[in-house]
């Protein structure tokens, strides 16, 4: 279970991400794809128009009406809305080195939602589990609130305590729920391992990326990659005990395969603007990972 100490002094190295929607902007020329979109301008008002003015701004209506020249002004859009989806399924609670999914994804989950805080955007979450049903979706706030309100969520959870059988869920319908309660334009936030990618859920994140930018946190552990031929292994949830025989070449290659799958879909969602991967495993320093991804990015 993480430390709720811990998660909050996450707050100090958080200060250091930026996550602003400017930051980091992509070229658009060459091979470079954008990536986090800029923010949007919205509508401020109509004025006479004044030598200087984009004439691609002249606003016809008013102008006829008038008979005068008017154009429209617009301003940058003060925030952009993110929203935290945390991946809180029985796969997670899963590690052969460091520390388990679930520990390492609520690290890498406080450290975005304090990054937002700290640049006065509201951050809103979601932790969804093995039922599929999201655990009190919080709305976008401003403030330390929200963010308290996500770490009180993530150490509370009853899966620290006791773990259900394993659901193989599509993550299609944990994305169309998430969907409906997340502003559009927003910053989606999804720190998961990805089990349940399939070609349902990769058409809903494209779908998506038409209103939202997306940032997905993958969270892995070094066997999920590759099972070495370590001869006969148990895993165990803390009940039941499970035999695996590594030493069967069939077996590790299907294994490896169905890791493979997602991450294609990952890297295949990657090449569209406006999706950001950033892969972090159990033994990786989750500051280290988001502090060194985000700078490359800029």
């Amino acid at each position: 279970m993480p430390d709720l100490s811990y998660l909050l002094q996450l707050q100090r190295p958080a200060a250091g991400l930026s996550l602003r929607e400017g930051y980091p902007r992509a070229l658009m020329a060459g091979p470079h794809l954008s990536r986090f979109q800029g923010r949007g301008i919205e509508f401020d008002e109509v004025r006479p128009y004044q030598a200087g003015d984009d004439i691609r701004s002249m606003d016809w209506r008013v102008t006829a009406r008038t008979g005068k020249p008017h154009t429209k002004l617009f301003r940058e859009e003060r925030e952009r809305p993110a929203m935290l989806l945390l991946d809180m399924r029985p796969a997670m609670f899963f590690a052969t080195h460091g520390a388990l999914k679930a520990v390492v994804a609520g690290e890498c989950a406080s450290l975005l939602a304090w990054s937002i805080q700290h640049q006065g955007d509201r951050v809103g979450s979601m932790i969804f589990d093995a039922s599929g049903a999201d655990v009190h979706p919080i709305k976008p706030a401003r403030g330390k609130r929200a963010v308290m309100r996500l770490l009180g969520n993530v150490v509370s959870h009853p899966y620290w305590q006791q773990r259900p059988e394993p659901a193989q869920e599509s993550l299609l319908g944990i994305l169309q729920r998430a969907a409906h309660v997340t502003p559009a334009g927003s910053l989606m936030m999804i720190v998961s391992d990805g089990r349940g990618l399939d070609n349902g859920s990769e058409a809903m994140l494209t779908r998506l990326l038409q209103h939202h930018s997306i940032l997905f946190v993958c969270i892995y552990d070094s066997f999920e990659r590759e099972m070495d031929d370590a001869g006969l292994l148990y895993a165990s949830d803390g009940v039941a005990v499970q035999q695996i025989d590594s030493g069967r070449q069939q077996l590790r290659r299907e294994h490896a395969e169905r890791f493979a799958r997602r991450h294609e879909i990952l890297h295949r969602l990657e090449q569209r603007p406006g999706f950001v991967l950033i892969e972090c495993a159990t033994d990786d320093d989750p500051v280290t990972v988001l502090e060194g991804r985000l700078r490359r990015m800029r």
